[in-house]
């Protein structure tokens, strides 16, 4: 139940607290007041869509709060346990924050949380009817959300929408396996060759390297080859190092026998020496091996080229080649055997087409049963609200097509998420007339008295404690009026009601009565509100019932008008 309103800087609003309890809550006003500006506040609350404009001129930032009683309304509470948020008193404030700049914030207790979960935890907190609500009621798939909620089969409905998402992700499977032939044909063609190329390169890791090498050794075998030679003679000549080196080993062994001294210096000349023996075996060994062959440069630059031209094809490395061919070979795999893939998926398909048309018949058995009594329902809800000659009748259709997933009656019906039924409310205003649809038939007046029908018929199924009608009761007036106040009330014994209406029969219904002023503070215009005492509840219906001229007629009027809607109903 919402407690409290806060708004501060919205609009022609300054700074405005707002108490609200159980039973018919009215606010009245002039044309122009400001009384939309306070639904306007409530919605930004409860997550609508909040613009910079709305904030008062001259001020950086909104501020809008909503309290709420959540004692009754176990569905709220999982939500905020869910989101971390603390609520041990069964308060529930709800924060918002819009600054000039555009950026707004949202509260749950202190707690921020994102526009998402407010809205999510508003569905279940205040249910809004505005004049735009004609529209809402007049938009056919409004009419099936309607029926469903009525029906109360929310397990079929849970169940055919599952059954919807995994037919489509089959058929979507399928359609990527069931290619066309020609297209398959030449993937098969393209993917075997590939595999076949590259297998017969006999590729490996790091060959391409050693081939680079190889081709720059013989790119320059004979300045290699001359270098080699000179170095060797240099080492190994008759006059090279190893040669002096010789010599002077036997010298410095010789003195060695007579002083210890040079036994260092001999040692580090014996390991040059060893070391230098070696490298001259070594560069022997390699001048042998050059080996300058035209074929092998021939060989070398072929197999070099091979590599380019894969690379060039498959990819960037020979590392990225071969993985290539291993992707190629699984998917030619997946390609050669997608006969028994589509077998399979096809097989599924069926399987679950069975259990949907199983579930979407059930489903439909459902709604109809639920439209008659809807139907009826409804009807004499109508009948109470002076329209006893209207004929309310709940159409449900099917949609047929050639490629219908749901075969029954001789006919292929198109599946949706919420099952193969069409649903459309149907009205005939007056005796004798043919069945329409509502936004066809129905006059402003007549929308309004349709929508409190459906509220009063649905309130039942309804987990939402407050409900606000914002003007809906544009377009009647008379006996009509006072039978929609009477509506109203009688929704307001087991729900808070909020009513802003411009009819004095409603109003003289209130528990609680507010008026809705404009007024001009300084060079300011400021929206206010007041709660009214049961005496200026009196004075604002007779303004109500005749202008600005208040006469004691019309607070005697006024007044006859209050005292019945305070008498026991009989």
């Amino acid at each position: 139940m919402l407690q409290e309103l806060r708004i501060r800087n919205f609009v022609l609003i300054e700074e405005l607290t707002l108490k609200f309890d159980r039973g018919l809550n009215v606010l009245t006003g002039e044309t122009g007041a400001g009384k939309s500006i306070l639904i306007d506040a409530l919605s930004g609350v409860l997550g609508e869509k909040m613009t910079t404009d709305m904030i008062r001129s001259g001020f950086e930032k909104s501020t809008l709060e909503g309290v709420f009683d959540i004692g009754a309304l176990p569905h709220v509470r999982s939500l905020l346990d869910e989101s971390g948020i603390d609520c041990d008193d069964n308060l529930l404030v709800l924060r918002r924050e819009l600054f000039s700049s555009g950026k707004g914030r949202c509260f749950a207790n202190a707690t921020p949380i994102p526009i998402t979960r407010l809205k999510e935890i508003s569905d279940y907190l205040v249910d809004i009817h505005g004049q735009n609500e004609h529209q809402n009621i007049a938009r056919i798939a409004r009419h099936r959300e309607i029926l469903d909620s009525f029906s109360g089969h929310t397990d079929l409905l849970e169940r055919i929408n599952a059954l919807y998402l995994r037919l489509f992700g089959l058929k979507e499977a399928l359609n990527s396996q069931v290619t066309d032939e020609r297209e398959k044909n030449r993937r098969i063609e393209y993917l075997s060759f590939a595999i076949k190329e590259i297998e017969a390169a006999k590729l490996s890791p790091g060959e391409e390297e050693e081939l680079k090498n190889e081709a720059q050794i013989l790119a320059n075998a004979e300045k290699i080859f001359n270098d080699i030679n000179t170095a060797t003679e240099l080492l190994r000549g008759d006059r090279g190092i190893l040669s002096s080196l010789k010599r002077t080993e036997q010298c410095l062994s010789s003195v060695s026998r007579y002083d210890s001294n040079v036994s260092d210096v001999l040692d580090g000349i014996r390991n040059s020496l060893y070391s230098l023996e070696d490298a001259g075996q070594f560069l022997r060994d390699y001048e042998r091996s050059i080996n300058y062959s035209p074929e092998r440069v021939n060989e070398v630059e072929e197999r070099l080229s091979l590599f380019a031209s894969l690379r060039k094809k498959y990819g960037n490395t020979i590392q990225e080649v071969l993985e290539f061919a291993e992707k190629s070979r699984r998917e030619l795999e997946a390609v050669t055997t997608s006969e028994e893939r589509i077998v399979t998926l096809k097989a599924e398909y069926q399987k679950f087409v069975r259990e949907a048309k199983t579930v979407a018949l059930e489903l439909s058995e459902s709604r109809k049963k639920a439209a008659l009594s809807l139907e009826s329902k409804v009807t004499a809800e109508l009948r109470d609200l002076a329209m006893g000659n209207s004929i309310f009748r709940v159409s449900i259709t099917r949609e047929t097509s050639p490629d219908g997933e749901i075969e029954a009656d001789s006919a292929k019906y198109v599946l949706y998420p919420h099952g193969i039924d069409r649903v459309e409310f149907l009205l005939a205003a007056n005796e004798g007339e043919e069945l329409k649809q509502l936004r066809r038939v129905a006059s402003g007046g007549e929308m309004s008295r349709i929508m409190l029908a459906l509220k009063n018929v649905l309130l039942s199924s309804d987990i939402v404690d407050s409900l606000i009608f914002d003007e809906v009761d544009a377009g009647i007036g008379g006996k009509t009026a006072d039978t929609v106040g009477r509506k109203l009330k009688a929704l307001s014994r087991t729900r808070q009601v909020l009513v802003i209406t411009h009819l004095p029969q409603i109003a003289a219904m209130s528990d609680i009565h507010f008026t809705v002023n404009k007024n001009a503070a300084g060079n300011r215009t400021v929206t206010s509100v007041k709660r009214l005492t049961r005496n200026e509840k009196v004075r604002e219906v007779a303004r109500m019932l005749a202008g600005e001229q208040v006469t004691d007629i019309t607070i005697r009027h006024a007044e006859e008008l209050v005292s019945a809607t305070e008498r026991p109903a009989p």
